[in-house]
């Protein structure tokens, strides 16, 4: 009897097996193999991966910051660094998305019986799109779309190809698929998400283009089929922003308050609350309510962190009643009680910058044109005009601040010494008053750090019994003692980028006094010292006699540099900031200080030209008359007195400039009898001219090649005694000795070539689509190879995963080796590695800056890269084509 049991239950064992068996297989379309498959892959593989793209799409919505001062976009992913944070999650999720679509698929007659395979292959094309790989991310959305053509998941596959261009910025291909699925949900019936999504989608692609009424539409549109309390505040907000971009203030008002109304995060309601203050009517609202309002925030201590916005926000008010004086003092709170909003410090101090520049207050535009530079993202509109304005009247200043300091020193040497030293008394009394404040304060807060330490400690351990701050757990395990020390830290320093000298909130030091008509302001005289660490007794009046021009040659010293930056600074404003005006006090007052200065002449034919256009025909001709009779023989008499004189030296120029380009380009071909020929022609021709050194240059680096390098010092010699100013010198003095050289810049010959004259690229090109490696080349001597092979390996393993990415290294020459990261399938690929790998610092913390370069390189350069060895010429064609 029990021998049958046995028997019949393992008959039954073995049925249930082949049962079980033929049910895993997918060769063959059965009712139970599809059962099998749909809930096989459902709780097992594709359940985990989409586990792993919510946490990574919620932990991206958490990094990802909006910035409040521009319209909000609908979906905010973060940046490509938010993106990278993600990378494990979303590899998981394509990893079991693939696992799905190799065990499960049960693919017959172009038709899919396993819905979840269709759904894994959106899901490996979500996860790329968070990545922000949206190459990767189209490619799977377009399989998916012409793969299951009559499927609901082919109208989803379109929206989100649609998006996926928008995020390419090929808005015209994304305008196109989302008119296709707006035409088809006129005849069929479109799944609910895309239904609801189509009008968001459109109206996402319309904020990045700036197209806000075309947005605003889409937005009302689509806002009855959204659903979540949330998505829909934002939405609110978003339709608020656009009205009151707009001007319609009435609408901003009630969608700002229905934003308010809804779930906002305490940021959006802030936010929210501040811009209902800016849309309010001058005209029909109480103002002094709103500014009640506004002022009772800055009270509150939950505002502390938003007080730039609020003080933004009353800038706003104080503008809207033309009360300039007001707004500006508002946006100078706002800048300086900015603590991590780096869009709110940008904004404000921009604005700040634009009207101090307006009113031609320059020494002011300046520091806030720097601040703003330092905290605005390179893709901010007109960021490169800011770059360029913002250097150009950080020249003006430095030029003014010569002139200042100079005239300031000269004057205390002209003083009774009695009276000179009781300034200097009076410098250093001030001098050690500030320091012990400064010490008192210090000590303060040595004292109370050790105080609030002790107090957390004691907490830490009778919270935790173990990990306390002054216990047996690494400070850096400890969450708690991180945050107070990070707390500590922004109340002492406030808040500080992670760079060089931290420590300085501003790295450019003016330091000087009131310049009313600059707007250069300081509250320090320029005998005033830094003090402890500098190495100069401040406490000494020999310190502050030391710079005094008290004797003639100093004297003279100080004369040449006032009178040179006067003329600089005169040239800034008549040719960089088209402000005549000042530039014709400006050429006056070296006129009237210094006439006999050497750039006198220039002065007078400057202010000559200005008087000319402005119709002043005595004052025009005043300076006519001087540079005639003063100096007859220059080429401004000459064209003052003959008009055709300037067109035939305009033509000498101008063939002055072919021929360099001629001489240059034998130079690089190698043609060094043909480069000396031609620099022979030009200096014997045109010794007067700008170029004349650069001819001087090449030729005797020529003359290395032909002759002997004893002949291209002697050549060197006399282009320095030549030229002495000449921009070419340093690097004559380079190769001569004279000075550290500062290696070869990958010249041709292996000289140093002028900054002016471009490295040979030439055998390079770029290949944007071809496979690209990363690379570092570091001083094997200085840097632990093997550890940062394995620290890099680690971070490929973290981040990844899923490229299978190789690292290799090789010696270069000498004392380099090159590590090598492949294989990427196009540049922009390897950029995305490039960044995010340049900004860890775990791969960097072992390696000193200045004992290693970095770029990626495609794979038909890096042989013709391994070939040269010469780093400076490829540095110079990958910040041309890659770093743009």
């Amino acid at each position: 009897m029990a021998a049958n049991y046995r028997l019949i239950r393992n008959i039954l064992f073995m049925t249930l097996l082949t049962v079980f068996i033929s049910a895993c297989s997918t060769k063959k379309n059965t009712f139970t193999r599809r059962v099998y498959h749909n809930l096989n892959a459902h709780y097992n593989a594709w359940w985990n991966g989409n586990e792993a793209l919510k946490e990574g799409v919620n932990e991206l919505s958490k990094s990802a910051k909006d910035n409040y001062i521009s319209v909000l976009p609908i979906y905010n992913y973060g940046n490509a660094s938010n993106a990278q944070t993600i990378n494990p999650n979303m590899d998981r999720a394509i990893e079991k998305a693939s696992k799905v679509i190799q065990r499960h698929s049960m693919y017959f007659n172009n038709k899919e019986y396993v819905k979840w395979v269709m759904y894994s292959y959106m899901m490996i094309g979500k996860a790329n799109y968070f990545k922000q790989d949206y190459n990767a991310a189209r490619r799977a959305f377009e399989f998916v779309s012409s793969r299951y053509p009559d499927e609901p998941v082919h109208y989803e596959a379109i929206l989100w190809t649609g998006r996926t261009f928008h995020k390419l910025k090929q808005y015209e291909k994304a305008i196109s698929l989302f008119d296709q699925l707006n035409e088809e949900s006129k005849t069929s019936l479109l799944p609910w998400s895309v239904r609801k999504g189509l009008p968001i989608a459109y109206a996402d692609m319309y904020i990045a283009q700036g197209r806000y009424s075309l947005a605003r539409e889409t937005i009302e549109a689509g806002l009855p089929l959204q659903s979540g309390s949330k998505f829909k505040t934002r939405l609110y907000f978003i339709l608020g922003q656009i009205y009151q971009h707009e001007g319609k203030d009435s609408q901003a008002t009630e969608y700002y308050t229905m934003a308010i109304k809804g779930t906002p995060s305490f940021e959006m309601a802030f936010n929210a609350r501040i811009n209902l203050a800016r849309v309010y009517d001058a005209n029909r609202s109480d103002r002094k309510l709103i500014v009640r309002e506004l002022e009772k925030m800055l009270k509150e201590v939950r505002n502390e962190d938003f007080q730039d916005q609020i003080y933004y926000a009353l800038a706003d008010i104080a503008f809207k009643e033309k009360n300039d004086t007001l707004g500006v003092n508002y946006l100078r709170k706002s800048v300086a009680t900015s603590v991590d909003n780096d869009f709110q410090k940008s904004t404000s101090a921009l604005k700040l910058a634009d009207i101090y520049f307006k009113k031609q207050q320059y020494g002011f535009a300046q520091l806030y044109y720097d601040t703003a530079l330092n905290y605005l993202p390179e893709e901010y509109p007109d960021y490169d005009k800011i770059s360029d304005r913002t250097e150009i009247v950080t020249r003006l200043v430095d030029h003014l601040q010569i002139i200042h300091i100079q005239d300031s020193l000269q004057n205390l040497a002209n003083m009774p010494e009695a009276e000179r030293f009781a300034i200097i008394d009076e410098a250093i009394a001030q001098f050690v008053k500030r320091e012990e404040e400064v010490q008192r304060k210090a000590e303060e807060e040595r004292l109370a750090m050790e105080a609030g330490f002790g107090l957390a400690g004691k907490r830490v351990s009778d919270l935790e019994g173990q990990t306390q701050v002054g216990g047996g757990g690494w400070y850096f395990y400890n969450p708690s003692a991180i945050g107070m020390g990070y707390s500590e830290f922004t109340r002492k320093w406030g808040r500080r980028r992670l760079e060089d000298n931290w420590r300085l909130s501003n790295k450019r030091v003016v330091n000087w006094d009131q310049l009313a008509e600059n707007g250069i302001s300081s509250d320090t005289t320029i005998i005033e010292g830094k003090g402890k660490g500098t190495g100069v007794n401040f406490r000494s009046r020999d310190t502050y006699l030391m710079n005094l021009p008290l004797t003639p040659e100093k004297l003279q010293v100080s004369n040449i540099q006032i009178a040179q930056s006067l003329f600089s600074a005169g040239i800034i404003y008549l040719e960089e900031l088209y402000d005549v005006t000042e530039a014709s006090k400006t050429f006056h007052k070296l006129l009237e200080r210094f006439p006999d200065d050497s750039n006198a002449l220039q002065a007078h034919y400057h202010v000559y030209r200005i008087k000319r256009d402005q119709g002043d025909s005595t004052e025009m001709l005043v300076h006519k008359n001087q540079i005639i009779q003063k100096y007859p023989e220059s080429d401004y008499a000459k064209i003052l007195m003959d008009p055709g004189y300037k067109a035939e030296l305009e033509a000498a120029s101008n063939r002055v400039k072919t021929l360099y380009e001629e001489t240059y380009r034998a130079f690089n071909d190698g043609l060094y009898r043909t480069v000396v020929i031609y620099s022979n022609d030009a200096i014997s021709n045109y010794p007067d001219h700008a170029l004349a050194p650069q001819f001087a240059y090449l030729r005797a680096l020529s003359f290395g090649k032909t002759f002997d390098t004893d002949t291209m010092k002697i050549e060197l010699a006399q282009l320095i005694k030549n030229y002495p100013t000449s921009t070419v010198v340093p690097y004559a003095n380079m190769l001569l000795g004279n000075q550290a050289s500062a290696g070869n810049n990958g010249s041709k010959d292996g000289g140093i070539v002028p900054e002016d004259a471009p490295e040979n690229i030439s055998m390079y090109s770029m290949e944007s689509t071809a496979s690209h490696f990363y690379v570092l080349i570091v001083d094997a001597t200085a840097v632990n190879v093997y550890g940062t092979k394995v620290r890099i390996t680690d971070f490929n393993s973290r981040n990844y995963v899923s490229k299978n990415l190789q690292v290799n290294s090789v010696i270069m020459d000498g004392n380099r080796q090159m590590i090598t990261v492949s294989t990427f399938s196009n540049s922009e690929e390897a950029m995305t590695y490039f960044n995010h790998i340049g900004s860890d610092g775990y791969i960097f913390s072992g390696i000193l800056e200045g004992t290693y370069d970095q770029f990626v390189i495609s794979a038909s350069n890096y042989p013709v890269f391994f070939k040269e060895k010469k780093i400076p010429p490829y540095l110079q064609f990958f910040n041309q084509n890659y770093q743009k």
